[in-house]
């Protein structure tokens, strides 16, 4: 085996020195850090952004630009600056609970403050622990040790991280003890209590204390409770309320629902009354309207029956004048005919009139005649047969003279 040259191994040698001494005068800060430098002459220096710093044989101490604080139920898979599961917490009843969430908190951003934090704590984890940790799980008790373990459980899970949240981050509530009176439930007497209350001032505002945290520069940039534990005496004393609350709502609820039944009841019963009176109503109204109508009919008929009287009136008014004018001209005729008839009569002595009762008075004595048997059908002795013949002549001239006469009819042909 061949030796390594001596004049090689020196090379090394010194390349090793020089590596450590510079390591050792140099630094890298990382992203999402910063680092407080200490000179060996006791200067400080805070390197805020990531790169390289001078060191000078100095000590670092290197912080989280945000620490973390997971206090939910689970364990954390990413690298928190504070992992627990769940802040203990003592409610104002005496009721023990644990309440679950995680925060973010950011370091000041300014070299003086960020130096007044080192010297303060010298490390990370001494903020971490004995800064951040102390004042969350203080806040958190304090908040819980303003109400009641029942009134966290069901009606101010809100408040509370709205309280929790403003006395880590701005600092405690100036608290005052005001006496309550509540019903012990176990003895069932009155207990009056010295409870913890918040003071406000004059604006509405709670009054607050200085803030640990806002001394040192430091923000809550992120805070939330994701869940609450409670225990099993606490629970079961919810419950056992939570059960007697609801059968008094349930009882409340039933009284309420049977009155609303018999409101019920009453108002069907009025809207029923009300509905045969509108139906009686209805019928009333309809009975007005048809006897309004029969009524009407009547006028209609009666009107129409005086205006047919009046009609055949005026018709037999008409009748009476057409009569009258009628027998006028009845009488004007008939004075007209027999003014004619008298002229005509005066002027040939009513001879048309005379030759026609001449002519029915002759035919009448010649029928009479016919039916005579002038001429025997049995004759005795020697009588002569011509002279039936002439007899029934002569009577029929001398009947003829006599009709003639007695109408005054002349039966000669004047010139």
């Amino acid at each position: 085996m061949s030796k390594i040259p001596t004049k090689l191994i020196g090379i090394g040698i010194l390349l090793i020195a020089s590596l450590a001494v510079f390591f050792m005068a140099f630094g890298i800060n990382n992203a999402g850090h910063r680092t407080v430098v200490q000179y060996p002459t006791g200067t400080l220096f805070v390197k805020f952004s990531p790169g390289i710093y001078p060191q000078w044989f100095g000590t670092a101490e290197v912080y989280n630009d945000v620490i973390t604080f997971d206090y939910d139920k689970t364990a954390s898979d990413v690298g928190s600056s504070i992992d627990q599961v769940g802040i203990s917490v003592r409610y104002q009843d005496g009721g023990t609970g644990t309440v679950y969430g995680k925060a973010r908190f950011t370091l000041p951003s300014d070299e003086d403050t960020m130096l007044h934090l080192h010297k303060a704590f010298r490390s990370n984890r001494g903020v971490s622990q004995k800064l951040i940790k102390s004042v969350t799980e203080e806040g958190m008790n304090l908040t819980a040790g303003l109400m009641s373990s029942e009134e966290a459980y069901a009606e101010k899970r809100s408040i509370f991280t709205q309280w929790a949240s403003q006395q880590i981050s701005k600092g405690k509530f100036q608290t005052r003890l005001e006496k309550v009176s509540s019903m012990d439930e176990s003895t069932g007497k009155k207990v009056t209590k010295n409870v913890p209350v918040i003071s406000y001032n004059d604006s509405g505002l709670p009054v607050q204390l200085d803030s640990d945290l806002s001394d040192y520069g430091i923000d809550v940039n992120g805070f939330q409770i994701t869940d609450w534990d409670f225990e099993p005496k606490t629970l079961q004393q919810i419950a056992t309320k939570r059960e007697a609350t609801m059968a008094i709502i349930t009882a409340i609820a039933n009284a309420e629902r049977a009155k609303q039944d018999a409101i019920t009841s009453e108002e069907q019963g009025k809207a029923n009354v009300m509905t045969a009176k509108y139906q009686k109503e209805v019928i009333k109204e309809q009975a007005i309207v048809d006897a309004q109508r029969q009524k009407e009919v009547a006028v209609i008929s009666a009107e129409r029956q005086v205006e047919v009287a009046r009609q055949l009136k005026l018709e037999a008014e008409q009748k009476k004048l057409a009569a009258v004018e009628y027998k006028q001209e009845q009488v004007l005729r008939g004075e007209g005919d027999g003014a004619y008839k008298r002229l005509v009569m005066e002027a040939d002595g009513a001879l048309a009139q005379k030759l026609a009762t001449y002519e029915r008075v002759m035919n009448r004595f010649a029928e009479a005649v016919e039916k005579q048997k002038w001429v025997p059908e049995i004759q005795m002795g020697g009588t002569d047969n011509g002279n039936g013949g002439s007899n029934a002549m002569t009577l029929i001239e001398m009947m003829g003279v006599k009709a003639a006469k007695d109408l005054s009819l002349d039966m000669k042909i004047k010139k």
